[in-house]
């Protein structure tokens, strides 16, 4: 069984990732009074104290608008604390599972991108994610950075449960952009495909682990556009009970949110690579709204 370092346990993916890495060994949880992630002194010397077979980093700076007005933080969670846990896996000979994003690209490309793909991040939290991604390949650690996209989940901050907050109340339509298209992703599915993943490499002769080390895109089958994400959510909320009537939801482009940060017009990962290597496949990302709604229902009926 592997000791196992998670990082950013109270987020939506530490949430599912808590529960699901059990299976993997035992899973150490250090909380914001236990450990600053923005000392790297600090997390090298927690570290020295609690060594890991795997460090699994689910902490980040995910807020995307607010990353143009707070860069030092965003820099701090996201650059230099994946070069630290980078430098700590080399020195202690463990693996290191790192969650980036599909706002590496510019999405001017027309079709999925796969790994290989020239990256170009058009805003603040695109560039400090890309840059933790070279601060973790530069360092010579074993490790797999797993690029997802759209993320949610049954509990915390995300469109999902902000979009059900809101809809009982609404008096006015939804204005959603129709210009993004990318594959909603259920941080439960990402979770589970972590266990898939390193419950294979812990099985794997040495050569063989070494020759998986890499990036890799993880994201549910097939595509929507944000207009269409939230348009099913409704629909699907109101078939589980949780609405008691679908909201209005009205189409709109990019530029007329006039947010801070560019979003990447195409956000679609080709999964092939995962696929081919680890065998892991995610269903489809109605299939997995539906199961994250049904979460939501089972604890609403029932408190927990």
């Amino acid at each position: 069984m592997l000791t196992i370092v998670l990082l950013g346990a109270t987020g939506q993916l530490g949430q599912a990732l808590t529960e699901d890495l059990t299976a993997l060994g035992t899973v150490l949880t250090p909380n914001r009074q236990e450990l600053d992630l923005t000392d790297s002194t600090a997390v090298q010397q927690w570290f020295l104290q609690h060594p890991a077979d795997l460090i699994v980093n689910a902490a980040a700076m995910t807020d995307v608008d607010g990353a143009e007005r707070n860069s030092v933080l965003c820099e701090q969670l996201n650059h230099q604390l994946p070069a630290t846990l980078a430098t700590i896996a080399k020195e202690q000979h463990s693996w290191l599972c790192h969650f980036s994003t599909d706002y590496v690209f510019d999405g001017k490309k027309t079709e999925p991108y796969v790994e290989t793909d020239e990256t170009d991040p058009r805003q603040q939290y695109g560039r400090s994610k890309l840059a933790g991604e070279h601060a973790i390949i530069s360092s010579g650690c074993r490790y797999v950075i797993l690029r997802t996209s759209w993320l949610y989940s049954h509990s915390g901050r995300n469109f999902l449960t902000t979009m059900l907050s809101l809809a009982p109340n609404r008096q006015e339509p939804f204005l959603v952009v129709d210009d993004q298209v990318g594959a909603p992703t259920s941080a439960t599915a990402v979770a589970d495909a972590v266990v898939s993943i390193f419950s294979q490499i812990v099985a794997m002769s040495q050569e063989q682990a070494r020759a998986v080390s890499g990036i890799y895109h993880l994201t549910a089958a097939g595509e929507c556009s944000w207009y269409e994400f939230a348009n099913t959510i409704f629909y699907y909320a109101v078939d589980e009970g949780l609405l008691e009537q679908q909201p209005e939801v009205l189409p709109t482009d990019s530029l007329s949110l006039n947010r801070a940060a560019k979003r990447p017009a195409n956000s679609r990962l080709n999964n092939q690579k995962i696929q081919k290597t680890f065998g892991i496949e995610l269903t489809a990302w109605q299939h997995q709204l539906a199961d994250c709604l049904q979460l939501i229902k089972k604890h609403t009926e029932t408190g927990k």
